[in-house]
């Protein structure tokens, strides 16, 4: 299973609670969640599920 299969099943933001989306942004992978205006970064397959990881929407250049 990979992470955008699993983000659709299964993970979900540890700080509201709603789905995240995977994208790739500038060779970049994160989880998204719309709710919070935040990602989470992923980094080798693993995905960063801490709140303090958390980058908000806005910052990404």
């Amino acid at each position: 299973m990979n992470i955008e299969e699993m983000a659709e099943e299964f993970l979900i933001c540890p700080k509201c609670h709603n789905n995240l989306i995977y994208k790739i942004f500038k060779e970049k992978e994160m989880l998204i969640c719309k709710t919070c205006r935040i990602y989470y970064p992923v980094e080798d397959e693993i995905p960063m599920l801490l709140i303090d990881d958390a980058v908000n929407i806005d910052d990404l250049d």
